[in-house]
């Protein structure tokens, strides 16, 4: 990461893991002056046991609360919300992240064992297939809050 980080991207998906790993990342955009800080959701494809389902309605899901509220509880950032109905959640950041010229992006990594195994992990897909740097918050971090 030699050059200068100018636009951090945090994926969060509601949980306290992804809120404490959005205080890292505020952290990190002050202490390097950063430029821009997003906050990304990204709304899963509807999938019932591994089969899709394409949505009824092509209207954009609303944005959710909690998301809104995150957004408003962190100044200078923007909220964003990906609708990744017909692709792999991970894989529509990643392309997101690439085409929005992101420097940076930081991630909770805490989905239990059992999880990852049946549904793999969206934050080691971005570690291994992001363009950019990827920072993952490990569970153990998740307790120190900046």
């Amino acid at each position: 990461m030699g050059e200068r980080v100018t636009h951090i991207a945090c994926c969060v998906d509601g949980s306290e893991a992804a809120r404490l790993a959005l205080d890292h990342a505020v952290r990190l955009r002050d202490q390097l002056g950063a430029e821009q800080l997003d906050i990304v959701h990204i709304v899963p494809p509807a999938v019932y046991f591994g089969v899709y389902y394409p949505p009824e309605s092509t209207t954009p899901p609303e944005t959710p609360d909690w998301l809104i509220k995150l957004g408003e509880q962190t100044p200078h950032s923007n909220v964003v919300m990906i609708d990744s109905f017909s692709n792999f959640p991970p894989a529509a950041a990643i392309r997101w992240a690439e085409e929005e010229q992101v420097d940076l992006i930081v991630a909770a990594s805490h989905q239990g064992a059992f999880r990852r195994m049946a549904v793999g992990s969206f934050a080691g897909y971005l570690a291994y297939h992001a363009s950019c740097p990827v920072m993952l918050i490990p569970p153990e971090m998740q307790s120190e809050k900046p």
